[in-house]
């Protein structure tokens, strides 16, 4: 199953060469780790679109200083997938991350900003999923005196300590 993923790196904060701040020419190239990548662009504000590979596990962004002919990295992260593509998360969801920078030697250098959206295919979207007939219903059992059996339905409850009105 191939999902399309939408990318923008908002911001980058901190970037530092040789202890030094990078004021401009910056720019960043994001790619899965198995392999594709993005072109430049030039006028930025826009989203990058990636087909996600399915054996993919990271998303590799790297930030560099210079021209694309001539260029340094400044700071790379590799995102896990599961960050973005967990069990839990809705259709569509627009993701705004933000992850540490790691120069050449493994040293702190930055921080960077995105915002991400997994875009679902129509085909597999639970809008147009339909509803399953014929699921079995569970059977009964006894334990103990006449409790019955059946199904039980869990409910969460949250802790009150957590919560501060």
């Amino acid at each position: 199953m191939s999902r399309t993923v939408e990318i923008t790196v908002m911001s980058a904060e901190d970037l530092r060469i040789d202890r030094k701040p990078v004021k401009k020419a910056t720019f960043a190239t994001v790619k899965f780790d198995r392999g594709g990548g993005t072109e430049i662009d030039e006028q930025g504000g826009r989203c990058l679109v990636l087909d996600m590979p399915e054996d993919a596990m990271f998303l590799t962004i790297e930030v560099h200083c210079g021209s694309s002919s001539k260029n340094r990295i400044v700071g790379t992260v590799n995102v896990p997938v599961l960050d973005f593509l967990g069990r839990f998360k809705p259709e569509n969801y627009l993701h705004l991350l933000s992850y540490r920078l790691r120069d050449g030697n493994g040293e702190r250098n930055g921080i960077i900003n995105i915002s991400l959206r997994v875009k679902v295919p129509e085909s597999e979207s639970a809008i147009t999923s339909q509803a399953i007939v014929g699921v079995p219903v569970a059977e009964t059992a006894r334990f103990g005196r006449n409790c019955g059996g059946g199904v039980v339905i869990g409910v969460p409850l949250w802790n009150a300590y957590s919560y501060k009105s």
